[in-house]
């Protein structure tokens, strides 16, 4: 009851255990509202005063029975309404029992053929250890472990090979998805050493990248925050993946020469050093040093939800929806497309990607020319010899004016 002893009362909010907090009008105090009521019939009073010890109403300007409040067994929860117009609607309500009740019920709902929760959740971490054991890099092993509590809670029975290609067979997602979850299983098989036998094979489908226009990317980049920002111009310029541009250490920048360091490479690529422009040098030399990584620690789930935020936000904004078709791992294409434009060399675009097979690095071999990523160096001459100079240097002919020849080249900047 609030110290002013004023019925005159509204309600609140819930505090942080979601207890209904109730708002004192003349005083303007809140304070926690405590039910407890057993199975015993409550007649309907017209004030507080009339009450029982310990129930408490929210008005009395109308008789409780004419309250349209909606409650639930637990007067705590609002998960599951019911109309109650009068308190003798109510339940018995007994904390303890209540809560000992959902304990029992969440186990129930999560044993899937004897193993509960807690028991699967020990084996995951066992899971995830062996696979630390094995030499697999920290982002595997979070794939991995996800795509057998992915298995787990779709119902399969970790330990019953049929039941798993089951739960795979009848998911609704996508191919990849299930072949990712059939490697981590196969994984699995060899932490608990089970015989798995032949598991089915399912093959990612080979879609055609897309690849949007500079401009495009640009309006992200400036709608974006001041890391993020710097996040996606990194990416734009290095081609990196987002797990490597989050582990950018500021000794791997080298601000004289504007050079970026792909010091700790994903996938087991080879480490590679890349060229960017003044303007990506001077976004991430303007954040701030609070430790070694420029990103901060842990930056890559931050940046992924910051990029999600900002694209939608933007989409909306400029009534753009293609800019949804737009993620990280888009900058990454853009920067592989543009570079194969540019060079026509598949074996360059590989080393400045970091791909291990030539086969990853292949599609875009396959992506539509852009006319707005290709740049070029345009020379003139009007003699033999500037013409031989020039093709030693890998000028190309292309054109002729009024009797003068034009040579261009493919601009690198790397």
């Amino acid at each position: 009851m609030p110290s002013c002893e004023s019925d005159d009362l509204c309600k609140a909010g819930f505090d942080g255990k979601q207890n209904q907090l109730l708002l004192c009008k003349r005083c303007l105090r809140r304070f926690q509202v405590k039910v407890n009521i057993g199975p015993k019939i409550i007649e309907c009073p017209n004030s507080m005063n009339q009450l029982p010890d310990r129930v408490v109403s929210f008005t009395n300007k109308k008789p409780l029975n004419l309250l349209p409040l909606k409650r639930s067994k637990d007067v705590t929860s609002h998960e599951l309404p019911i109309a109650a117009k009068t308190l003798n609607s109510f339940t018995s309500y007994n904390r303890q029992q209540r809560t000992a009740e959902m304990q029992q019920q969440t186990q129930t709902k999560n044993a899937q053929n004897g193993m509960v929760k807690q028991e699967f959740r020990g084996i995951l971490l066992q899971f995830m250890f062996y696979m630390k054991k094995q030499g697999f890099s920290e982002s595997t092993i979070t794939t991995r472990a996800g795509s057998i509590r992915a298995l787990y809670y779709k119902g399969a029975d970790l330990f019953n090979p049929e039941s798993v290609k089951e739960a795979v067979a009848f998911a609704k997602t996508s191919d990849g998805t299930k072949h990712n979850r059939i490697v981590a299983y196969r994984t699995f098989c060899k932490f608990t050493k089970i015989d798995c036998g032949e598991l089915p094979k399912y093959s990612r489908n080979e879609t055609s990248l897309y690849v949007p226009k500079e401009s495009k990317l640009d309006i992200l980049i400036a709608g974006a925050g001041w890391k993020t920002g710097a996040f996606l111009q990194l990416l734009k310029e290095t081609g990196a993946r987002t797990v490597e541009a989050s582990r950018l250490k500021w000794e791997d920048v080298d601000t004289e020469n504007k050079l970026i360091l792909i010091a700790n490479p994903a996938k087991k690529g080879k480490p590679r050093t890349l060229k960017v422009s003044e303007k990506c040098i001077e976004m991430l030399m303007r954040l701030p040093k609070k430790n070694k990584y420029v990103f901060g620690e842990n930056a890559r789930k931050r940046m992924r939800s910051n990029f999600s935020w900002t694209r939608k936000h933007i989409a909306m904004k400029t009534a753009n929806k293609n800019l949804l078709r737009i993620h990280l791992r888009t900058f990454r294409h853009f920067f592989g497309t543009k570079l194969y434009l540019q060079t026509r060399d598949i074996r360059f675009v590989q080393k400045k990607l970091g791909h291990r097979s030539i086969t990853s690095t292949t599609v875009y071999e396959n992506s539509d020319a852009r006319e707005e990523v290709e740049q070029y160096t345009i020379k003139a001459v009007s003699s033999k010899e500037d013409a031989i100079k020039l093709g030693e240097l890998g000028y190309e002919p292309f054109d002729e004016i009024d009797g003068v020849k034009l040579y261009r080249k493919r601009l690198i900047n790397w």
